[in-house]
Protein backbone atom coordinates (compact mmCIF):
# COMPACT_ATOMS: atom_id res chain seq x y z
CA UNK A 1 0.00 0.00 0.00
CA UNK A 2 2.90 2.59 0.70
CA UNK A 3 4.44 1.61 -2.59
CA UNK A 4 1.06 2.69 -4.63
CA UNK A 5 1.07 6.04 -2.09
CA UNK A 6 4.06 7.09 -2.94
CA UNK A 7 4.12 6.92 -6.45
CA UNK A 8 4.52 10.03 -8.32
CA UNK A 9 0.86 10.05 -9.95
CA UNK A 10 -0.82 8.86 -6.22
CA UNK A 11 1.28 12.20 -4.99
CA UNK A 12 -0.18 14.08 -7.25
CA UNK A 13 -3.84 13.08 -6.74
CA UNK A 14 -3.56 13.27 -3.01
CA UNK A 15 -1.89 16.56 -3.65
CA UNK A 16 -5.05 17.90 -5.16
CA UNK A 17 -7.26 16.58 -3.10
CA UNK A 18 -5.13 18.15 0.14
CA UNK A 19 -5.19 21.32 -1.71
CA UNK A 20 -9.16 21.50 -2.07
CA UNK A 21 -9.33 20.69 1.39
CA UNK A 22 -7.32 23.50 2.31
CA UNK A 23 -9.00 25.93 0.75
CA UNK A 24 -12.72 24.56 2.53
CA UNK A 25 -13.78 23.52 -0.84
CA UNK A 26 -13.48 19.61 -1.00
CA UNK A 27 -13.59 18.02 -4.05
CA UNK A 28 -15.61 14.81 -4.89
CA UNK A 29 -13.93 11.52 -6.22
CA UNK A 30 -15.10 12.57 -10.00
CA UNK A 31 -14.06 15.74 -9.80
CA UNK A 32 -10.59 14.95 -7.98
CA UNK A 33 -10.12 12.95 -10.74
CA UNK A 34 -11.13 15.26 -13.45
CA UNK A 35 -8.46 17.60 -11.79
CA UNK A 36 -6.10 15.27 -11.55
CA UNK A 37 -6.47 14.30 -15.61
CA UNK A 38 -6.46 18.26 -16.44
CA UNK A 39 -2.99 18.89 -14.17
CA UNK A 40 -1.40 15.65 -16.16
CA UNK A 41 -2.86 17.15 -19.30
CA UNK A 42 -1.60 20.91 -18.42
CA UNK A 43 1.55 19.08 -17.91
CA UNK A 44 1.88 17.66 -20.93
CA UNK A 45 0.77 20.35 -23.20
CA UNK A 46 3.45 23.02 -21.21
CA UNK A 47 6.23 20.46 -22.27
CA UNK A 48 5.12 20.50 -26.09
CA UNK A 49 4.98 24.54 -25.51
CA UNK A 50 7.61 25.14 -23.74
CA UNK A 51 10.27 22.53 -24.93
CA UNK A 52 12.08 19.84 -23.05
CA UNK A 53 13.62 22.64 -20.48
CA UNK A 54 12.06 22.65 -17.43
CA UNK A 55 10.61 19.09 -17.51
CA UNK A 56 13.92 16.99 -17.82
CA UNK A 57 15.29 19.50 -14.81
CA UNK A 58 12.49 18.44 -12.36
CA UNK A 59 13.18 14.82 -13.45
CA UNK A 60 16.72 14.99 -12.31
CA UNK A 61 15.65 16.81 -9.01
CA UNK A 62 13.25 14.55 -8.66
CA UNK A 63 14.36 11.08 -9.78
CA UNK A 64 17.55 10.69 -7.32
CA UNK A 65 15.27 12.08 -4.36
CA UNK A 66 13.08 8.96 -5.30
CA UNK A 67 16.16 6.99 -5.36
CA UNK A 68 16.76 7.74 -1.94
CA UNK A 69 13.20 7.61 -0.42
CA UNK A 70 13.22 4.11 -1.62
CA UNK A 71 16.70 3.69 -0.23
CA UNK A 72 16.17 4.69 3.38
CA UNK A 73 12.77 2.71 3.56
CA UNK A 74 13.83 -0.49 2.56
CA UNK A 75 17.27 -0.26 4.37
CA UNK A 76 18.42 -3.48 6.02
Amino acid sequence: ALLVLATPAATLLLGIFLQRELVEAPAAAAEGWQLFLAALAEGLLQHHLYGSLLFPFLALGAYPCWLLLWNVLFWK
